[in-house]
């Protein structure tokens, strides 16, 4: 391990402090929420398929799998 990788005692100190209360201090995004667009999945599955043929292989061994068994 490179010494870079090694967190000094204030960094630990602080992450420390950091984890002592339940919630997290963030910075709050303004969000437009009439930018916001509804998906539906079930009307986009030949597209999902098609770019994801490996789950699609994975999917149906599963099925097989299931039926034989």
């Amino acid at each position: 391990m490179a010494t870079a990788d090694i967190l000094s005692q204030d960094e630990v100190d602080a992450l420390l402090t950091g984890m002592g209360g339940d919630e997290i201090e963030t910075e709050a995004e303004d969000l437009d929420p009439t930018e916001a667009r509804g998906y539906n999945f079930g009307n986009e599955d030949r597209i999902i398929r098609g770019r994801m043929p490996t789950l699609e292989m994975i999917n149906e061994r599963f099925g097989r799998h299931l039926r034989i068994n």
